[in-house]
């Protein structure tokens, strides 16, 4: 009677020879004449409506009392289990806390996904998963606790009562619809896993066997070590894509699945938002893979000069004469013009000698000269300025800082042959 939710009615039912009192449908006592003679009322009519009014008096009392001892009891539950769900959340913390200090001293040594000598993910790899997958559990938990300790308190409360159902709904509803799709997509996902396990092996397994071709560890008839690594990075991009695109439709059994969609999806986005990569690593292929430049060979691109060090997908890498790298992309190449040069660049001196002196000697001291810094020397006479003739030097050198040598060489041969150069600079240029 005390638990209802509204105050039960006390009545009297009254019989030829006695009156019963009842609360609500619960009879409590009955009551005969000699009662109410014993109480000293005049009929027991009166002497049971006494009773029942004092009865009355007695339930709301009652009722007061219980429900002030259930909210004091209430409110004491909600401090014991926030008491508990504090703990529980600093031991989360704790937890995962060690968890993430473990994990920073050995997951470098002790963390690696590797089927027999083959090694699927490095342990770098998978030591920055563990503690992000460590951070989402420690966020998760704290949460689950907090929303069951709140869960409880409303249902302590009969005002609150009706929000737990409408807040165990909110939650706890799409998260059984998302656990009864993903129990019936559950053989899919173990053969897309599958699936998944066998492409991220022969992509490791191939990053692993080029990588030991460029360190010349294995030899390739068809593949020199140079083009080991560019080969790498487009085989398995192509091997991941490949799989989204042909592979992913056989394993769901539908062309059009999230995972083909996804394959078409990286396809687009590849060809619309990287197309100056794209096109510049196709050109850098088409230069590398066909041995269009070498490194080491000299080259010309918007007058500067530079010797080749280094080619790649991306970029064709020249020191300049100014002593630094220039870094180019292949995409330049396509509307600039680029002289190669060769190994060996062929140079260029131009010297103005005064008319007096007999050419045929002046061309024999610069061929003499030139003979002795280079090779396939040439010497001509370009043309004739007032009082002063011009020649032309022309010479093989091993690099680009043979020219200042050369032309030393030129004017200390002319000055010890008596011959005079005219003191304005010379002229001195690649050709």
């Amino acid at each position: 009677m005390l638990a209802e939710p509204e105050l039960v009615e006390v009545r009297v039912q009254h019989t030829p020879d006695s009156a019963m009192l009842y609360a609500g449908d619960t009879p409590i006592v009955e009551l005969v004449a000699q009662d109410a003679a014993l109480s000293g009322q005049a009929s027991l009519e009166s002497y049971a409506n006494d009773t029942a009014r004092a009865l009355r008096i007695a339930l709301a009392s009652e009722r007061k009392r219980s429900r002030i001892a259930e909210t004091v009891f209430s409110f004491s539950l909600v401090v014991f289990f926030a008491l508990i769900a504090f703990y529980l959340i600093k031991k989360v913390t704790s937890i995962t806390e060690r968890a993430r200090r473990w994990l920073e001293e050995h997951g470098d040594r002790n963390l690696a996904v590797s089927i027999k000598s083959i090694e699927l993910v490095r342990p770098a790899v998978v030591k920055s998963t563990a503690v992000i997958a460590l951070g989402l559990a420690k966020w998760l938990g704290q949460f689950g606790i907090f929303y069951a300790w709140l869960v409880v308190v409303l249902s302590l409360f009969e005002t609150t009562r009706g929000y737990t159902e409408r807040l165990t709904g909110f939650v706890l509803s799409p998260l059984s619809q998302l656990m009864g799709r993903a129990f019936a997509a559950l053989p899919l996902l173990v053969v897309a896993g599958f699936a998944a396990l066998a492409v991220l092996v022969l992509v490791r397994f191939t990053g692993l066997f080029l990588a030991s071709v460029a360190r010349r560890e294995t030899a390739l008839g068809w593949l020199p070590a140079d083009l080991a690594a560019p080969a790498s990075v487009l085989l398995r991009i192509a091997i991941v894509v490949l799989a989204l695109v042909f592979a992913a439709p056989v394993v769901t059994g539908s062309s059009d699945g999230s995972l083909g969609r996804a394959g078409a999806i990286v396809l687009c986005a590849l060809g619309l938002a990287a197309t100056p990569l794209l096109a510049t690593g196709l050109l850098g292929a088409v230069v590398l893979f066909g041995r269009r430049l070498r490194i080491g060979e000299h080259v010309r691109i918007r007058g500067q000069l530079g010797r080749v060090t280094a080619i790649n997908l991306l970029e064709l890498r020249v020191w300049t004469e100014g002593g630094c790298e220039q870094r180019i992309p292949h995409l330049l190449l396509l509307w600039s013009a680029l002289d190669r040069l060769g190994p060996a660049p062929r140079l260029s001196v131009e010297v103005l000698v005064p008319m007096a002196s007999a050419p045929a000697r002046v061309l024999e001291v610069l061929e003499a000269a030139a003979g002795a810094r280079g090779r396939d020397v040439g010497v001509e006479l370009v043309s004739i300025e007032a009082a002063f003739v011009r020649y032309r030097v022309n010479a093989t050198l091993s690099s680009l800082e043979g020219r200042s040598p050369l032309l030393q060489a030129v004017v200390e041969a002319l000055a010890d042959a008596g011959l005079g150069v005219r003191p304005e600079p010379s002229v001195a240029r690649l050709g």
